[in-house]
């Protein structure tokens, strides 16, 4: 052998060893991302969990910062750098908020010259005081009529009950205001019923959990029209953010029994308007989430829509949908930030994730400008919007273009450069939407509020159940996104639903578009019920129909 089959040979067998090193590396790197996903960190940061309120050494510094300093706090010293002050440690409230006065009693001190000081003032603190849910009785008086000329036949009564208070809860002893409570608890704060039983059980001796979901599924079943009125009013809106996420049905006729926890699906839609204002959200319950079922759901709009690379929304698109479909340009970072999640010295995925973070960057900048008060126009910003994002666009497009070559078949980089490279068009496509962002967060922030409750209700029992649940998302995520008090929206709901006849009355129903102005007097009048002096013996409720 001479010397340069040595060195061919040398050489062989060093690429060899380069090629089995790389695959250490990827079944490595399957290793830890499948402890990382197992054992790691969890998606919601700590803030969002509310674990910030254990922060006893942030927290001394706030009471600090508060009890001894006049005026607005803008900053605060933490070790060896400055933190800006959130806005929400100053607690703004309604000029309604009654007040009530305690006047505290105190002995002249002593000075140090060992004179009796003498009162010249007063110290005013205001603390913020919660009363406790109280119970109030709602007694319905209903006028009853009798024909003065016609008696009644035997077994029947000629007295009519005139009832015209619109409620969907007739018949029963809930009242629109209590059904509001505890649809919010469960929707918008993750209060499953069986918590809410035992929050309740002091003051509500007998509110069960069953009776509560009777209460849901009763007045679910009535408001059918209007989650068909929330799609209409969907459809007007030129953007939708899509988003979809897995649930248990315990019982779902055609299904075989299975022990899996996501036999089920929640799919989203977030709307956005031209100017870029929130629109309606749509929650919609789908026992399955296969192509057919994406493209039913999509087939009558023809605007855009953002989605994450689920491939339904592709092939909808590229089928017989007329949408424009706009990729996830978080998703595709994603790639390449859960390869440093395993592998902080990861060289080529963390130039990769600082080039989509100087894109992104970039574009909240933008986004936070058209906010304030020099906001460009429609086509100027988009013009603007082209000329800052390219030259961050292209960096990375060409990154990708020359490590497609390099990276090892089938390895986590691999993922992460050709992702993106087979979607370009997609990704990008936002940039000829003024209203769009390279980002589909809208919708996962819709749908996180139901994935984190979903770890306390766990499941729903039949696909009904899901619907009626659905719709509720549905109604509380449009009152959050148009701030709007989902309280107070549900229990006008609630109390007038029953009077809607036409496509028209529910139209007018739709979150953005009822009159709440008399939401405030009814709340008015439950505060001012008192009780009755004279009476000794509990109540006793029952539910009757007139």
């Amino acid at each position: 052998m001479d010397e340069q089959q040595y060195k061919d040979r040398i050489q062989a067998l060093e690429d060899e060893l380069a090629l089995e090193r790389a695959r250490v590396e990827h079944w490595k790197s399957l290793y830890l991302a499948a402890n990382q996903k197992r054992f790691g960190k969890s998606i919601e940061s700590s803030h969002q969990l509310g674990l910030d309120l254990f922060d006893e050494a942030e927290t001394e510094v706030l009471c600090d910062a508060l009890e001894n300093t006049e005026g607005q706090i803008t900053e605060q010293k933490v070790k060896s750098y400055t933190r800006r002050s959130s806005q929400n440690r100053m607690l703004t409230l309604d000029p309604s908020t009654p007040v009530v006065d305690i006047r505290h009693d105190a002995r002249a001190p002593v000075c140090g010259c060992e004179s009796t000081m003498v009162e010249c003032g007063e110290f005013v603190r205001d603390t913020l005081s919660v009363i406790p849910a109280s119970k109030v009785i709602v007694r319905h008086h209903y006028p009853r009529f009798e024909c003065a000329n016609c008696l009644p036949e035997p077994g029947q009564s000629a007295k009519v009950v005139v009832c015209n208070d619109g409620s969907v809860l007739a018949g029963t002893v809930c009242d629109p205001s209590l059904l509001a409570t505890i649809v919010t608890d469960k929707m918008q704060f993750g209060l499953p019923l069986y918590r809410q039983e035992q929050k309740l059980i002091q003051v509500q001796r007998g509110l069960s959990r069953q009776a509560m979901s009777g209460w849901m599924m009763l007045a679910g079943g009535a408001l059918e029209n209007l989650g068909k009125a929330l799609e209409r009013a969907l459809h007007s809106y030129p953007l939708w953010n899509v988003d979809e996420t897995g649930i248990r049905i315990l019982s779902v006729p055609g299904q075989k029994e299975s022990d899996s926890n996501r036999n089920c699906f929640m799919i989203v839609r977030a709307a956005t308007d031209r100017d870029g204002s929130r629109g309606p959200v749509v929650f919609t319950f789908s026992e399955q989430r296969t192509d057919a079922v994406i493209a039913g759901m999509l087939k009558d709009y023809k605007k855009a829509v953002q989605s994450d690379g689920l491939s339904g929304y592709r092939n909808a698109a590229a089928g017989s949908g007329g949408f424009t479909h706009l990729g996830c340009m978080v998703h595709a970072r994603r790639k390449a930030a859960e390869i440093l999640k395993t592998n902080k010295r990861a060289k080529l995925a963390g130039e990769l994730v600082d080039l989509y973070g100087t894109c992104f960057h970039h574009e909240g900048e933008l986004a936070d400008a058209q906010k304030g008060p020099d906001a460009l126009t429609e086509q100027q910003y988009l013009a603007k919007r082209r000329q800052v994002l390219d030259p961050d666009l292209d960096a990375i497009k060409q990154w990708l273009l020359d490590h497609s070559r390099t990276v090892l078949k089938g390895s986590d980089l691999a993922t992460a450069v050709n992702y993106p490279l087979s979607r370009w068009e997609e990704l990008t496509a936002f940039l000829d939407y003024s209203y769009a962002s390279s980002s589909n967060q809208l919708a996962e922030n819709c749908i996180r509020p139901f994935a984190v409750a979903r770890k306390n209700f766990l499941f729903c029992i039949t696909p009904q159940g899901a619907k009626v649940s659905a719709l509720y998302y549905s109604l509380v995520e449009s009152c959050k996104a148009m701030e709007i008090n989902p309280h107070s929206y549900l229990t006008h709901v609630f109390a007038n639903a029953g009077n809607c006849r036409t496509d028209e009355d529910w139209d007018a129903l739709v979150p953005g578009r009822v009159d709440l102005s008399n939401i405030d007097d009814y709340y008015a009048m439950l505060r001012s019920a008192v009780p009755d002096p004279d009476r000794t013996q509990p109540y006793i409720l029952r539910g009757k129909k007139h």
